[in-house]
């Protein structure tokens, strides 16, 4: 679990919309507990609400790599799901993974 208040590097590989993805390959701020995926829209997992250059936004928590809190255990998604199955359906507003960010607002 990652505190509130680490800071965390997005790694650089996530893709976000393109209002956020300004963070990735930055330093963000945890701002929140985790929680669940915020919808089904996103990809199932445990998420973070983070902050960045004033905005809140919400991050799955395999893109954060934590920095300040070094020994913070944080779950790997692709191992976490790695044998259940992948559904069929999935949303075409997705990108590769899964909405990462979005704004705190449309929560």
């Amino acid at each position: 679990m990652i505190k509130i208040g680490t800071l965390c590097h997005v790694v650089d590989s996530c893709l976000a919309s393109p209002f956020t993805e300004r963070a990735v390959g930055r330093i963000v701020e945890v701002v929140s507990a985790p929680y669940e995926a915020p919808s089904e829209r996103y990809l199932p997992g445990t998420y973070y609400d983070v902050l960045f250059e004033g905005w809140t936004f919400y991050c799955r928590s395999d893109k954060l790599v934590p920095i300040s809190d070094p020994d913070a255990e944080v779950e790997r998604w692709e191992d976490a799901f790695l044998d259940e199955p992948v559904p069929t359906v999935q949303s075409t507003s997705s990108r590769n993974c899964g909405n990462t960010f979005d704004t705190f607002a449309s929560r």
